[in-house]
């Protein structure tokens, strides 16, 4: 017993030293500079984000924080690095919800697991997606487009930035949930499938308020709803396709900061309370609008379950849609 009594006290004492020494190394960190890596190309969204989230670390903390850009194959060449570097939190990751809630279910012999390979550490934005049509179309509301969708089932088409992206998912979810049949016309980017939309040559299409808005302004597309929880300031007067008749509906791009799975977690807290300090200036948060996106703030555990019912949501989409499985290349 008296052994026993001697193990547990050691047992016990090892564990406060290992939670102090923790709790030091994050008071102290970061001590040298911090690498940033974003899974897509510079100029994009994700990369304007991570530029300006590493301009404010590097204010509060005093370090470097330097942003690789690590594009290819959807995003997975950069989610792997992450995934593999040491998870001594001198290596973060500029996430979002194609690599972390599409990909798993898109992909074949996908390199990582969005939810055992990372540590997430802070929602930062989302990004409202906008269902339009074409002028030449006809129809003014939401309503008006699916009484024309169910009167002629596949004859109406909506254009999207590629197979499995969020813009096509997203489409394929308001399909599902409106009962409605449409016909999925792919392109490599938003210019061209945008070009399509405004000639009439498909019908339909959603994407990302900032890059809808000016074609919504000028009256070369027709907006019908939005595709977030609530409104948005941008488009005050544009519904939810939640109050449209279609209640829980929200479909939204997401952007998040993250970590190898096994960072220590003061250093993860520490990260989030950075970041949720930019969430609360009123500066970031107008660039954030700027940039077409609205600040989400979250623990980096309630990031964690975001994570897992996206991944579940896209998945259960990507199967009920017969998106076919795709090879990385």
């Amino acid at each position: 017993m008296k052994k026993m009594l001697m193990g547990l006290a050691l047992a016990a004492m090892t564990a406060t030293a290992v939670a102090t020494a923790a709790g030091s190394a994050a008071a102290a960190y970061p001590e040298k500079p911090i690498r940033l890596i974003v899974p897509a190309s510079a100029g994009g969204a994700a990369d304007t984000l991570a530029r300006m989230i590493a301009k404010r670390l590097n204010e509060k903390f005093r370090q470097a924080v330097v942003v690789e850009n690590k594009p290819g194959a959807a995003a997975i060449i950069g989610m792997t690095d992450i995934a593999k570097a040491q998870p001594d939190g001198y290596t973060l990751g500029m996430t979002f919800s194609g690599a972390m809630s599409i990909n798993p279910s898109l992909y074949e012999s996908l390199s990582y697991d969005p939810l055992k390979d990372y540590s997430p550490i802070a929602m930062v934005a989302v990004s409202p997606l906008i269902i339009t049509a074409s002028p030449k179309l006809g129809v003014k509301t939401l309503g008006a487009l699916l009484d024309m969708a169910r009167k002629e089932p596949g004859k109406l088409t909506f254009a999207s930035t590629g197979t499995g992206s969020t813009q096509h998912l997203s489409m394929e979810l308001f399909k599902s949930t409106a009962g409605v049949d449409m016909m999925h016309v792919p392109y490599k980017g938003s210019a061209a499938a945008i070009i399509d939309v405004q000639s009439g040559l498909v019908s339909t299409l959603s994407d990302n308020a900032i890059t809808l808005i000016p074609f919504i302004q000028s009256g070369q597309l027709v907006p019908l709803a939005v595709e977030t929880a609530q409104r948005i300031p941008a488009l005050p007067n544009v519904p939810t396709v939640a109050e449209l008749g279609h209640p829980g509906y929200q479909a939204v791009g997401w952007y998040g900061l993250i970590a190898p799975a096994g960072t220590p977690e003061p250093i993860v807290t520490k990260l989030n309370g950075a970041i949720n300090e930019m969430l609360d200036d009123p500066a970031f948060t107008k660039w954030l609008g700027q940039q077409g996106m609205e600040p989400q703030r979250d623990t980096s555990d309630g990031f964690r379950r975001y994570i897992a019912q996206e991944k579940d949501k896209w998945a259960h989409v990507i199967k009920t849609a017969n998106v076919p499985r795709q090879s990385v290349r």
